[in-house]
């Protein structure tokens, strides 16, 4: 008879479901901080941020790491300085701590991106995916047309529209590689999703832009992937750091940078992306704030459109993955 376990140690805040949180064993040497409920909320995002920015303030000797996803944290500890019993405080401290906090705004940058829809290099991996991997799938030959059909929009046109119609939030990096963002849209009635390649891409090229799930990935280096590719932007991982935007670190975005996309041509693409190599290009980034109190009123004023979108999603989708 099999043995299942959830590894729970312990639940806080349980009769509030938007606030509940989850303590997990993940491992020998981490523990799993999970919040609310199983959807995409940005309030939980917000309350990682904070929590782990207590947590790092509070300089607890044994806590290794903070890795902070969409909902949940990943917490490496060495048992030997640092109990269990003792970390479970420390994250029970942290949390209550939140509250002082959540009003305020989040740093965050506005970071414009060109990209080059529907491009050439894009469309030449995917036609390699065809000779090599699968021949015929929804998503192929033409991502962006699948993506279309996935969200009920008139055609590849209809994407580009919803896609440079609204910022997206960085909620992560690392998605794939040397961090890549995974990023939101933060305006619910141009939140388009997607299921990923089945199976994935052995190869994926540098700068490509695509969208799994409801999230937005870039690719910074040439890397196998999954995510449905709508076109490509400049390179935003600098080993050798050579560009002024990657002083700090060799990848440009940061958790809860706002990515706002501006059209090119390809032939105008290439010449970005060669200037960043060389420090001739220069990204445009403003510094801002992110204050989740407004971003959650304005959600509440923009619901019935967004339902509107979600409802014409949820008829799509059957029919547009039909042969996945």
């Amino acid at each position: 008879m099999g043995i299942k376990s959830e590894a729970v140690i312990c639940v806080l805040n349980e009769n509030t479901p938007d606030r509940k949180v989850v303590i997990r064993m993940s491992g020998n040497d981490y523990v799993l901080v999970e919040y609310g409920e199983m959807k995409l909320d940005v309030g939980y995002r917000v309350r990682l941020y904070w929590l782990e920015k207590i947590i790092r303030q509070m300089q607890v000797a044994g806590i290794r790491e903070l890795s902070p996803g969409v909902r949940s944290m990943l917490i490496y500890y060495d048992s030997l300085t640092l109990p269990l019993n003792r970390l479970v405080e420390v994250i029970r401290m942290a949390e209550k701590s939140i509250a002082a906090y959540e009003d305020q705004p989040v740093p965050s940058r506005l970071v414009k991106l060109p990209i080059a829809f529907h491009d050439e290099k894009c469309l030449a991996y995917v036609r390699k995916y065809m000779e090599s991997v699968r021949a015929e799938a929804p998503y192929l030959p033409d991502n962006m047309e699948f993506v279309a059909r996935c969200n009920g929009l008139d055609g590849v046109e209809k994407v580009r529209e919803y896609f440079l119609a609204t910022e997206h939030l960085v909620i992560g990096l690392g998605d794939v590689y040397l961090g890549a963002p995974c990023a939101v849209p933060l305006d619910p009635r141009y939140r388009m999703s997607a299921p990923k390649y089945n199976p994935a891409r052995t190869m994926t090229p540098e700068g490509a832009v695509g969208i799994g799930g409801a999230f937005m990935c870039i690719y910074p280096m040439e890397s196998p992937g999954g995510y449905q590719l709508i076109g490509r932007t400049v390179p935003f991982w600098d080993t050798w750091q050579l560009n002024d935007a990657f002083r700090e670190a060799p990848w440009l975005l940061r958790p809860f940078d706002r990515v706002q996309f501006v059209a090119v041509s390809e032939e105008e693409l290439d010449r970005m992306g060669a200037g960043v190599h060389n420090n001739t290009y220069q990204f445009e980034i403003a510094d801002g704030e992110f204050e989740i109190g407004a971003y959650e009123e304005f959600c509440r004023q923009v619901e019935p459109q967004a339902l509107a979108f979600r409802r014409r999603q949820a008829e799509s989708i059957g029919l547009a993955t039909q042969g996945y």
